[in-house]
């Protein structure tokens, strides 16, 4: 089987200096064909120098503009492996954290499997999660109470993907640009078609989270952006007519709250969404017409 491991980059330097030999180290101890990539999106600060001068055995592809995570959809496309492992330039990965991903996919029915994500700290992050419907919104959560148990989760940040699915599903969805939900918004239609999304904690990560996005972006950004996404996610994937109703029902009194309580980052995200309801929609016709 093989397998790429691809790491985005943006001015991320000093992280890959600090990371990305964790990441050599493993995928020359996995008893896959493993092979290192780091798409790079226009850095300015050396990145490309960096890799070609201190790691020439990593392939580097820089993209032909930074479209963050969807990046990634050319250059799978460009791909002869069975399986794609995708990592941020901020993680520190265990020397044996690829194989027990890859073993999960002798099962034809495996979409992707995610690995134990932990903070710096050694407190854990995230890998597995579920999906809840609260008062008219979806939320993604972190399964706290079963992190040491493998099992299944709903989306992945970072983990293995089959790579012909990931194709056939379109790769990141550029709906969601800059960033955040688009890779829910994957892992949902996927399973929803019946494909699996497993967890397992024998693959470890640490993830020092959202070092760029926060660095470019700020928090406030950052969240408002999460929300815009979220109602975008809603609006193109949700087809359950209860869900839609009480999504409309509640979403009054939680822009009330989000004004009254200070938190406007969730009104800041339902107007953005607004913007961009025409482009959900068009979408979500695409989807039920497959």
């Amino acid at each position: 089987m093989k397998v790429d491991i691809l790491i985005l980059n943006y001015n991320g330097k000093d992280l890959l200096k600090k990371h990305l030999p964790s990441v050599c180290k493993a995928a020359e101890s996995s008893l896959t064909e493993c092979k290192v990539h780091v798409v790079d999106n226009l850095s300015t600060d050396g990145s490309v120098e960096l890799l070609k001068d201190d790691f020439p055995s990593v392939k580097v592809h820089v993209a032909q503009e930074n479209r963050v995570l969807c990046s990634y959809n050319e250059v799978v496309r460009d791909l002869d492996s069975e399986l794609v492992i995708f990592l941020n330039n901020d993680i520190e990965v265990d020397p044996d954290f690829v194989d027990p991903l890859a073993d999960h996919f002798r099962d034809e029915d495996v979409m992707f499997v995610a690995p134990k994500v932990m903070n710096m700290d050694n407190t854990f992050n995230g890998g597995r999660s579920i999906m809840k419907f609260d008062k008219g919104i979806i939320k993604v959560m972190v399964d706290y109470k079963k992190y040491n148990a493998p099992g299944s989760t709903c989306a992945i940040s970072c983990g293995a993907f089959r790579r012909d699915l990931f194709l056939d599903f379109g790769g990141f969805d550029e709906l969601y640009l800059p960033g955040i939900w688009e890779d829910v918004d994957i892992c949902f239609r996927g399973i929803s078609q019946g494909w699996k999304g497993l967890y397992e904690p024998k693959s470890v990560i640490w993830h020092a989270e959202s070092t760029t996005f926060n660095r470019e972006y700020g928090e406030k950004k950052k969240m408002a952006m999460a929300h815009r996404n979220m109602f975008l996610f809603f609006w193109k994937n949700i087809r359950d007519g209860g869900m839609i109703v009480k999504h409309i029902f509640f979403l009054p009194a939680r822009l009330l709250y989000s004004l009254i309580s200070g938190k406007t980052e969730f009104i800041h995200g339902f107007f953005l969404a607004l913007k961009k309801m025409p482009e959900a929609f068009s979408k979500r016709k695409e989807e039920i017409r497959k």
